[in-house]
C-alpha cells in the first residue's frame, strides 16, 4: 500500500514539474517574442489586452531595436542629444534628399515612417486607456466605461 502511494505521489510530482517547466518556457518564449516582433502594435487593437503586458511588450521590443525618431521632433529640439550629433544627422538628411533612394532605401524609409506612426499611436493609446486600467492590468470595456460615466 505504501509503495503504491509512493509511486502515485512520485508520478503526480513528476507531472507537476513537467507542467511548471512548460509554463516557464511559455513565459520566456512570450518575452522573447516581445523583443523580436512588434506584437504591441496588434495588442492595442484588442479590447482584452492587459495594459501592463502591452507596456512590457513595447519596452522589450525597443530594448533590442533602435527606436526611430521623427525628423520634425528632432528639428524642433525635442530630442536631447549633443549638438554635434544633431548637426551630423542634419547633414545626413541633406545628403539623403539630394540623392534619389533606391528600392531598398525606400522600403527602409517606409518601415521607419510606419514605426514612427505606430509608436505615436501606442503612446496615445497608453494615455487614453490609463484612467480605465484596473489593478490587474485589465482595461474597462466600453460598456463598463459608459456605466461608470452614468454613475457620476
Amino acid at each position: 500500500m505504501k509503495s503504491l502511494l509512493k509511486g502515485t505521489f512520485s508520478c503526480v510530482l513528476f507531472i507537476l514539474c513537467f507542467v511548471l517547466r512548460g509554463n516557464s518556457q511559455a513565459v520566456q518564449s512570450a518575452t522573447s517574442d516581445y523583443a523580436n516582433s512588434p506584437v504591441w502594435i496588434s495588442m492595442i487593437d484588442k479590447p482584452e489586452t492587459n495594459y501592463y503586458e502591452a507596456i512590457k511588450a513595447y519596452e522589450a521590443y525597443w530594448k533590442v531595436h533602435v527606436k526611430p525618431v521623427n525628423s520634425e521632433e528632432e528639428e524642433e529640439g525635442f530630442i536631447n542629444e549633443p549638438a554635434s550629433e544633431r548637426e551630423r544627422e542634419k547633414e545626413e538628411r541633406k545628403h539623403r534628399k539630394e540623392k534619389k533612394p533606391d528600392a531598398a532605401q525606400l522600403k527602409q524609409m517606409e518601415e521607419r515612417d510606419r514605426m514612427i506612426y505606430q509608436c505615436k499611436r501606442f503612446e496615445n493609446w497608453k494615455q487614453e486607456v490609463l484612467p480605465f486600467v484596473q489593478e490587474d492590468g485589465r482595461i474597462l470595456t466600453m460598456q463598463e466605461r459608459q456605466a461608470l460615466g452614468q454613475k457620476k
